[in-house]
């Protein structure tokens, strides 16, 4: 963080983060990633006590804080939450799907604070006063790693945020999409960069797939062919507009439901369609995510006003929660070990996890030699647990109204 590299891309101006000031660049972004809740003079606090070890406390204001923060550009929190999924790629093995690195894309919501200035940025519905950002993620299902983050104006289309995210992956990616995102230009997008992907598609989405379900047939390798919107539709994202090979698998659900997955993996021998359900499933992840990120992160809960302050936010709680994250794939190893003789298998529990990350990332961030520090972590995380029980589910409760703003549905984790 100390870098002149690292430096330019966190000012918004060249003179910020030069002078020498009570809040520097150094104490400024560990404080931003302490899994902050609270008031911002309860977290300075928090923070200054943690960094002394309950000493002397330096009287640093709420104000001189806002100050500080003002001069830090928020797509500077997100290179650094890159920076960390570069590290633990090459430092620890991460789990696979037959060799590919899963990642399951979706979209959302956020609730904004209501402010003239947020409303411009982001936009709102017609007919509603809450101004609302468009997140979207592209997340790692099987690594619990949130591998990019958007939070875009509201009218952004979750497609083209899908889109840009291809630009960054690697042939050894398999991008899972739910029924809102399929799309002939999408496809051929992922044929032109020669990227995989598995997408639920709609019955109606295109004449090969009806033709599909006719045919009675668990898969089906067939040539999709554009029609004129979706033509013109390439030509605008200046792709080929030629039929593209396209793999169609029919899954039945339980409820007697025909799910169709579209996928570029067209070697059935490599890939037999009786894996596909399974692999679809796991695109669960993603959406388990967002019930982190709103419940447990808070992602929607901000501590100011202004598109800046809210975009640092959001870009700080994507890294901590990453980090969380990485601290209990580590602990669920330990856990592994430690309970792999009982019945049933134990997982820990994340939100444990991030209420033991409070402060100790500061630490962790801070100490010359965090490795002691790191390892407790895991113990304790690996401490706390639940059993896992497989083929339970329930059916979802969803509420018919929500009340407008940032809602504390699940006990805070701290």
């Amino acid at each position: 963080m100390g870098s002149n590299e690292f430096l330019q891309k966190v000012q918004q101006s060249e003179a910020d983060f030069t002078r020498k000031r009570s809040l520097p660049l150094t104490h400024l972004i560990p404080l931003l990633l302490n899994f902050r809740k609270g008031t911002i003079q309860d977290e300075l606090d928090q923070f200054f006590e943690t960094l002394h070890g309950g000493k002397a406390i330096p009287n640093i204001s709420a104000s001189a804080f806002c100050q500080a923060r003002r001069k830090l550009n928020p797509e500077s929190l997100a290179q650094l939450n890159d920076r960390l999924l570069d590290s633990v790629t090459e430092q620890i093995r991460q789990r696979r799907w037959h060799g590919f690195r899963l990642l399951g894309v979706d979209g959302s919501t956020g609730r904004l604070p209501k402010t003239d200035e947020i409303a411009d940025y982001f936009g709102q519905p017609r007919g509603s006063g809450v101004p609302l950002a468009r997140f979207s993620r592209l997340y790692d299902v099987l690594n619990n790693l949130v591998v990019q983050a958007d939070m875009a104006p509201y009218r952004t289309s979750e497609r083209e945020l899908a889109a840009y995210y291809l630009l960054d992956l690697k042939e050894d990616d398999l991008v899972l999409y739910d029924r809102g995102y399929p799309a002939f230009w999408l496809f051929a997008f992922h044929h032109e960069e020669n990227r995989h992907y598995c997408a639920r598609v709609k019955h109606d989405f295109h004449a090969e797939v009806k033709q599909f379900i006719a045919s009675g047939k668990k898969s089906q390798t067939v040539m999709l062919q554009p029609g004129k919107q979706s033509a013109h539709q390439c030509r605008e994202y200046y792709l080929p507009d030629a039929p593209i090979p396209v793999r169609l698998v029919r899954v039945m659900l339980k409820s007697g439901e025909i799910e169709v997955l579209a996928t570029s993996l067209t070697d059935e021998e490599a890939y037999p369609a009786s894996w596909f359900g399974k692999l679809y499933q796991l695109r669960w992840g993603v959406e388990e995510n967002y019930k982190r990120e709103k419940q447990h992160m808070e992602i929607e809960n901000f501590s100011g006003r202004s598109p800046l302050i809210l975009l640092q936010d959001f870009h700080a709680k994507i890294f901590a929660q990453n980090m969380a994250s990485i601290f209990v794939f580590l602990a669920q190893w330990l856990a592994d070990e430690r309970y792999r003789k009982r019945k049933h298998v134990y997982q820990v529990n994340f939100a444990n996890a991030i209420s033991k990350m409070k402060n100790n990332i500061v630490r962790v961030f801070l100490q010359t030699s965090p490795l002691e520090l790191c390892w407790s972590l895991m113990e304790r995380m690996a401490s706390s647990v639940e059993a896992v029980r497989p083929d339970r589910s329930y059916p979802r409760n969803m509420k018919e109204v929500r009340v407008p703003g940032f809602q504390e549905n699940y006990k805070r984790t701290r």
